[in-house]
């Protein structure tokens, strides 16, 4: 036998040790000190120094099959040798580029620490003839004409984050989906999948990956190698239930999230209270509810994963261990995880919510009929059938796919040509835009939200909140919402004078190649025309007021302002027609960056100068507008 002594949670191990030592001269129990005979330590796969655990725990690797054979199996696929080139996030490309058959599929890439059930937002370039995701890298020592575990794409399964030091979390892999090198596949037997998502997202699970691993790393041959029980009997069931209400909890949220395939309205719309206040009151206790009903069947889970491998977490684990064991999982369990995820909503985030999704209705992104409670919100789909490529909550046609135009009846005139604008005289200006949907929505208590939106915005007006670019701004807040796995990808682009007085905001997925040249005509000049005619005016009132009094002050002082302006909306118009006579047309399947990039000049967004300039310097050959721009001798 050999002795150990734990002190891995000791703040005095000097005196800790000492004591253990003085415990085990004298025959007297410590949770510090195990004997081990360490051969029993053969048991685990790779020999681990796993004495803090009991010998039953030590023997569930040598009595229980492993997860890996039986039909089921884990496994990892190749990565792709450039994410700028082929990941999106898929609110960035067409609708109808989505899918095997077109060009772009979603993909698992792990992610952050998430149990039972998280959105997929990331999609990467796939290859249907050729049954590959372009750009995949073989291996140095083994060159490869096709990604590993091709034969595993698409089927529905789980995966996981392979690297975390949080720890394991074990979630849905949908159907239609390929998996990466950092978020595994892992394949039950058909019919198995809820049970088998329970136990890996148990204590125990956690603990028997715990004895393997060091440093987080849940590689596929761990997951592999794991005990798992093949005979779930009169349990299966009762555990796979309680896994189903885990993934409804979860996936009821994430549909208050505009970025997700499951969004239909945002929750202070769906709840329409008197104010944003009790809106947010009503969601943090929505969120209350589902963290509670969480916490019950994980509960229930963790009662039966406990029976069937007939071990005890706080008897076949030392104390010390046992307790390090709760303390971790207590640290990411569903409520923190929620949390963090949701943050137990404030009124900022509910408020800018509201105008996010306020301006996708007036684009023609979202189906108001829903918010206005005119349509009932369609069931969401099975948690392991194919991600939709429009959530519900999207304006669609008869195809299914993105409405281009409106059906008959609908009560919001809708702005197809993508264009909004910051005029206060404008008929498509963009606040007053907003208030059409403020006031479908809310109604008479239109304009006491829109009261109630400034105060928690920090704004006197709301245009301030839509022209301010930086912090606390919209631009910025939807930059940051739109934001995912190092991609931003923003929608609504604002383009901006120099001194913030007037911009034009244009809709991602109506850009073409004559959008500029329309917002120019249909936009830009005609206002130059206005305030040149109002600017004429002034200049003569002036005259009629002669050079001096107070009248002939205010005047003077009138038209030097509206010559400022002007000059403001000259030189706007000129970026913009320079970005206009580059000819350049968009392709979504760029992403977002690469499109942005031309307008530099007038969006307050640093990468967006950023990615001009690589362009200008060849960095994104591949792309349409990279070759366009080599084409036109601007290639450095």
């Amino acid at each position: 036998m050999t002795t150990f002594f734990r002190l891995l949670q000791s703040e005095d191990r000097v005196t800790d040790l000492r004591a253990a030592v003085e415990s085990h001269n004298t025959g007297q129990a410590s949770a510090m000190l195990s004997e081990v005979d360490p051969a029993e330590f053969e048991q685990v796969p790779g020999s681990p120094f796993a004495y803090w655990v009991s010998e039953r725990v030590r023997k569930l690797f040598s009595t229980l099959p492993t997860f890996s054979g039986n039909g089921r199996h884990a496994c990892l696929t190749n990565q792709a040798s450039d994410d700028k080139r082929y990941f999106r996030c898929w609110w960035e490309v067409g609708s109808r580029e989505i899918g095997r058959q077109q060009r772009w599929v979603p993909l698992s890439k792990g992610g952050a620490f998430c149990r039972y059930h998280a959105d997929i937002h990331l999609l990467i370039d796939w290859d249907d003839k050729n049954r590959t995701f372009r750009g995949f890298e073989g291996t140095l020592h083994r060159p490869m004409k096709k990604p590993a575990s091709v034969d595993h794409f698409f089927r529905r399964g789980i995966t996981y984050s392979s690297r975390t030091q949080i720890g394991f979390s074990a979630r849905i892999l949908p159907a239609e989906c390929i998996f990466h090198a950092k978020g595994p596949g892992v394949f039950p037997n058909p019919g198995e999948e809820y049970a088998v998502l329970a136990v890996m997202n148990s204590r125990i699970y956690q603990a028997l990956l715990d004895i393997q691993i060091s440093f987080g790393s849940y590689e596929i041959g761990v997951i592999n190698r794991t005990p798992l029980p093949i005979k779930f009997g009169k349990h299966h069931e009762p555990l796979s239930e309680a896994a189903r209400n885990c993934v409804a909890s979860k996936r009821y949220l994430e549909a208050l999230d505009e970025t997700t395939h499951l969004f239909a309205v945002p929750a202070c719309v769906r709840m329409l209270s008197k104010t944003i206040l009790e809106c947010v009151l009503h969601h943090n206790e929505l969120i209350d509810r589902e963290l509670t009903t969480l916490a019950l069947y994980q509960d229930k889970i963790e009662a039966i994963v406990l029976l069937l491998y007939k071990i005890n977490i706080d008897i076949d684990f030392v104390t010390e261990s046992s307790m390090r064991i709760k303390e971790t999982n207590d640290k990411y369990d569903d409520s923190d995880e929620l949390q963090e995820q949701h943050n137990f909503v404030d009124t900022y985030s509910e408020t800018i919510e509201i105008y996010s999704y306020s301006i996708g209705c007036v684009f023609g992104r979202w189906d108001i009929a829903y918010a206005m409670h005119d349509k009932v919100a369609p069931d969401l789909c099975d948690p392991f059938e194919p991600l939709p490529v429009c959530s519900p909550g999207m304006l669609t046609g008869v195809d299914g796919l993105p409405a281009t135009d409106a059906p008959s009846g609908y009560p919001l005139r809708v702005q197809w040509d993508g264009v909004t604008v910051d005029d206060p005289d404008h008929p498509s200006d963009i606040v007053r835009r907003v208030r059409e949907v403020l006031e479908l929505i809310w109604q008479n208590r239109a304009d006491a939200i829109e009261k109630e939106a400034c105060e928690i915005l920090g704004v006197e007006e709301l245009r301030d909140y839509f022209r301010k670019p930086g912090k606390s701004g919209f631009w910025e807040d939807h930059v940051s919402r739109y934001s995912k796995s190092r991609r931003k990808a923003p929608i609504y682009w604002i383009l901006q004078s120099s001194k913030k007085n007037y911009a034009i905001w244009l809709y991602y997925h109506r850009l073409d190649k004559d959008l500029l040249f329309k917002a120019l005509v249909n936009y830009v000049e005609p206002k130059i025309r206005l305030e040149d005619s109002r600017l004429e005016s002034l200049r003569t009132q002036k005259t009629a007021a002669g050079d001096s009094g107070r009248e002939a002050k205010r005047l003077g002082k009138e038209v030097e302002r509206q010559e400022e302006f002007l000059s403001e909306l000259r030189d706007f118009e000129d970026k913009l027609r320079r970005a206009a006579n580059l000819h350049l047309e968009p392709d979504l399947n760029d992403g977002v960056v690469l499109n942005i990039a031309p307008l530099h000049e007038l969006v307050p967004w640093k990468e967006a100068k950023s990615y001009w300039q690589e362009l200008l310097e060849g960095k994104y050959e591949w792309s349409s507008i990279g070759k366009q721009l080599r084409e036109k001798g601007l290639v450095k």
